[in-house]
């Protein structure tokens, strides 16, 4: 298990790996708010991890007006039980949920593969570390489909604390509503960093298919109605976008 640090140092190291990616959204996203080696390298603790190859990209970003532009966490006003009620009513999308492709990442160095575990598992733990298994790689999947989708950054890190500099407009709330403070359950940081290293070898969820989106049950956001749902693991409802923009 790769030794967590304190939130400031965290902080700072995810950060430095977000800077690339955000000077890239920067660029995509103008004029708009946006919301959503062959063989094996040997870790210490982990054994070999088998990186198949680079990462499957689009050719072509994804236009910014198609994207959902309301803030990630802004909610429409609803008790608990309405929320979960209304949740329930909104449809499955009826279109066959396709699995994501195993995801590959050319990891040169051992730096590269711990940040991106590490930025991997604290989005596990802190989203779903009371989730059972399934719900974490649910979890753990969603981040990796962002990763391969055009809209998003490129790297895990990058990801993972997507507008984690301000305090609305983070894309994973643990990152900005101060989550990162409390002290960490050890036996639950390595059961995600077990999920974690798993998806970034080559495991896939398949239940969530290409979702790139996903939220509690007991909350609704605004941006539920403009994707297309596609499943529900544990207390999370997935989605992922309609048409052509959910590649």
């Amino acid at each position: 298990m790769p030794r967590y640090r304190k939130p400031r140092s965290f902080w700072a190291k995810a950060k430095i790996a977000l800077l690339p990616a955000t000077l890239g959204l920067l660029l995509l996203a103008t004029g708009a708010a946006f919301v959503g080696l062959a063989g094996g390298i040997a870790f210490p603790g982990m054994g070999t991890a088998a990186i198949p190859g680079p990462v499957d990209m689009a050719s072509d970003p994804i236009p910014v007006n198609v994207l959902p532009v309301s803030d990630p966490k802004a909610l429409v006003p609803l008790s608990t039980e309405a929320a979960v009620a209304a949740n329930a009513a909104i449809p499955f999308a009826q279109d066959p949920i396709v699995a994501a492709r195993p995801f590959s990442a050319l990891i040169a160095k051992v730096d590269d593969w711990s940040r991106s575990l590490e930025c991997m598992t604290a989005a596990i733990y802190y989203e779903a570390g009371n989730e059972p298994v399934e719900g974490q790689q649910a979890v753990a999947q969603v981040v990796l489909n962002r990763v391969r989708h055009p809209a998003f950054p490129r790297t895990v890190c990058g990801v993972v604390f997507q507008g984690s500099e301000r305090t609305t407009g983070c894309q994973f709330t643990f990152t900005c509503d101060g989550s990162t403070a409390r002290a960490i359950d050890s036996r639950r940081w390595r059961q995600a960093s077990r999920v974690a290293s798993a998806a970034l070898a080559g495991a896939v969820y398949a239940p969530v298919g290409l979702a790139t989106h996903y939220h509690a049950d007991y909350v609704l956001p605004y941006w539920a109605s403009s994707l297309s749902k596609s499943a529900r693991i544990g207390q999370h409802v997935f989605y992922r976008w309609k048409g052509g923009q959910g590649l």
